[in-house]
């Protein structure tokens, strides 16, 4: 994969960072925090809808597209059965009871809601389908803006629903989402307009069907648990605090998120370089020294964000003061999760994937533990507190299996400073306010100074191979 592919592979999320930052500031001036907490809910159970309905057969299609012959086929037969059963469900719930879904999930008995909650399910799971076909034909733009558009819409509806001055109250809100969504699927279907019709074209097999979903399910089940570690919160906060708590607490992850950029870019690179390494024989001497490289670079996301975290204050409004201090935890998910891409990589190659769903059950059990304990106390502050130190205990048990059945890693180094960026991170939620912020602020400094003064010789050399890159780019053109 070229840099060029793989810089468009990362205009997706960085662009869709970019309008969520734009965003959810207008969002939270217009809309009451509880809106804010019914939106996540909405986007974290559209994320198990795909999980559930689309019974795992989307990773099937990426397992079996470079092998398949007949790709039109292929697509035909993973992706009718989901297609059907989403379908079926939405009509069955429209039949049955439209308003059920606004009732149990936004706690509000609205006709209009239960049908564009449905609306959003079923197009999450085309927008999935439809969005592979250009992901697995390595167009790379054409995929990153079809993760774009959604984000984009939703600015625009937003804004253009303040400027002509409708109610911003949860249906405006729900719809704008919504319709983002149909005309996400609007675009994908003219994308991709060759391809599906060579899909209606082809034969569904029933063969091909039973292979996706003997490989699919067992993957959707162990990221049924995954998915679980990483929203069960939103639900604990839901029933055990309030939707104002939930807002407050989704506004901050929803910051936190930026980090998933990062992560989202290197997860692009990393496995596929690691797996060519073990198939070559070639640079695994490395792995050790790109482990320490990359807690040393998360250590010093920690600072920095910590040290401009009052920045939060400035955009939003004073209801979510308590967001400056929650934040810092509620980034040591995607910051943990990226430094488990590397240190927990040795399970994927030695195919003890099994490992990996045992240790998502494991953390997700520790996770709403912490919640049932903290929430009822500390409410959205709790809630940052269980997450961090779930995805903490999570990066350790997977760090600790790969560096025993793989490669031996420098574990204690990486424990260490990790455990101290979580204390402090843990700190700053449950004590911080703006009176102490100054003492934290000092401390994450000490940490900048000291891990450049480390690693001066590593950053010396990166920035002489960039000058040395651009001078070369520069003397070509």
């Amino acid at each position: 994969m070229n840099i060029r592919k793989i810089l468009g592979y990362a205009l997706g999320p960085i662009g869709s960072a970019a309008f969520g930052i734009l965003s959810l500031p207008l969002i939270s001036w217009y809309y009451p925090t509880e809106d804010i907490g019914r939106i996540v809910l909405l986007q974290t159970i559209s994320a198990l809808t795909i999980l559930i309905l689309g019974l795992g057969l989307d990773q099937a299609y990426i397992r079996e597209y470079y092998v398949s012959e007949d790709k039109a086929a292929l697509f035909k037969s993973f992706s009718l059965s989901p297609f059907v059963l989403s379908i079926a469900g939405v009509l069955l719930i429209l039949l049955w009871n439209p308003s059920w879904p606004s009732k149990i999930i936004f706690n509000l008995n609205n006709t209009k809601l239960g049908i564009l909650f449905l609306v959003f399910l079923l197009t999450t799971l085309f927008i999935r389908f439809f969005s592979l076909i250009l992901r697995m034909q390595e167009k790379a733009i054409a995929f990153s803006l079809s993760q774009l558009t959604p984000k984009f819409l939703i600015l625009v509806l937003v804004l253009l629903f303040i400027l002509i001055g409708l109610p911003t109250h949860t249906t405006s809100l729900v719809f704008a989402y919504t319709a983002a969504q149909i005309l996400t699927v609007a675009v994908l279907i003219y994308q991709t307009r060759t391809d599906l019709a060579a899909a209606i074209r082809s034969p569904w097999s029933a063969k091909l069907h039973k292979m996706g979903l003997q490989y699919g399910l067992p993957l959707a089940f162990g990221n049924l648990a995954y998915w679980g570690l990483t929203s069960i919160d939103r639900f604990v906060l839901k029933e055990m605090a309030s939707l104002e708590q939930l807002g407050i607490y989704s506004m901050a992850v929803s910051f936190g998120a930026v980090a998933l950029i990062f992560q989202s870019v290197f997860s692009t690179i990393w496995a596929p370089l690691v797996f060519k390494w073990v198939e070559d024989n070639a640079n695994l001497d490395k792995i050790g020294g790109i482990t320490l490289s990359m807690t040393a670079l998360i250590s010093a996301m920690v600072c920095f964000i910590g040290i401009f975290s009052p920045v939060v204050t400035w955009i939003l409004p004073g209801k979510y003061a308590s967001v400056q201090f929650i934040l810092l935890s509620c980034m040591m998910f995607p910051l943990f999760y990226t430094l488990t891409e590397v240190t927990g990589i040795g399970l994927n190659v030695v195919k003890k994937t099994w490992l990996i769903t045992a240790v998502n059950i494991a953390a997700f059990l520790l996770n709403f533990g912490l919640l049932y304990w903290l929430v009822p106390i500390l409410g959205a502050r709790g809630a940052a507190m269980a997450s961090a130190t779930s995805f903490w205990v999570f990066m350790l048990i997977k760090t600790e299996l790969s560096s025993r059945m793989w490669q031996k890693l420098p574990c204690r180094q990486i424990y260490i400073n990790t455990a101290l960026c979580l204390i402090l991170c843990l700190s700053y939620t449950y004590f911080g306010n703006t009176g102490n912020y100054y003492i934290f602020a000092l401390i994450w400094l000490a940490g900048l100074i000291a891990l450049t003064l480390k690693y001066k010789t590593q950053l010396s050399s990166a920035l002489s191979t960039v000058k040395s890159r651009l001078n070369k780019k520069h003397s070509t053109q």
